[in-house]
């Protein structure tokens, strides 16, 4: 099982890839920045074992100084303890509280008109392999930061979406996603996983 996360915040970012190795994690981090209108890596990473259960707060130091990126997972559970869903949200627009009001442009454009003002972003990928002859079991997510709100994006019919979620999602998910990674690996019998 392994996880590639690729962050950005104006012309600096990073890239953070995990891999589960005999009950630790091993992260890789690199810096990348815009120079003179090049994305590059710069030189050299930063190589850590961490424990599962501190994996995030290693991570949180790699995503841009956003706090709805940053959030831990309890942070969602919060969130969505203390806010009631309304009656009224759809499959189509599940971020909507008036159906009855019109789509503004920036809402039917999207990305283009919201990515103008877009703090930070969040492109998450998390890979199993149960065998060698078994295909790639792939979890991926794309977020964003719009004035202080993390925003999901999706592709919808074809069309991107943004669903507006709460601080403490991205650590939510992708624990999620990587427990399922996990699970997936663990299936498969001990006789076909030694296979090489």
């Amino acid at each position: 099982m392994r996880a590639t996360l690729v962050a950005t915040s104006g012309d600096r970012g990073s890239i953070a890839r995990l891999t589960l190795l005999d009950g630790r994690v091993l992260l890789v981090l690199h810096v990348i920045a815009d120079r003179d209108g090049e994305t590059v890596i710069a030189p050299g990473a930063e190589l850590r074992f961490v424990r599962p259960e501190d994996l995030w707060a290693a991570l949180q130091a790699a995503l841009p100084a956003a706090a709805a990126l940053r959030a831990p997972a309890g942070a969602a559970s919060a969130a969505a303890a203390d806010s009631p869903t309304p009656d009224n949200l759809t499959p189509d627009n599940p971020t909507r509280d008036d159906t009855a009001r019109p789509l503004t442009t920036a809402e039917k454009v999207w990305p283009a008109a919201v990515l103008a003002d877009e703090e930070a972003n969040l492109q998450v990928v998390v890979e199993a392999w149960p065998t060698p002859d078994r295909p790639t079991t792939v979890w991926a997510r794309l977020w964003s930061v719009v004035d202080g709100k993390l925003l999901d994006v999706r592709r919808r019919g074809g069309e991107t979406t943004p669903v507006e979620r709460p601080a403490g999602s991205v650590a939510a998910e992708l624990q999620w996603a990587l427990v399922g990674a996990i699970g997936v690996v663990r299936e498969v019998p001990t006789d076909l996983s030694s296979e090489s």
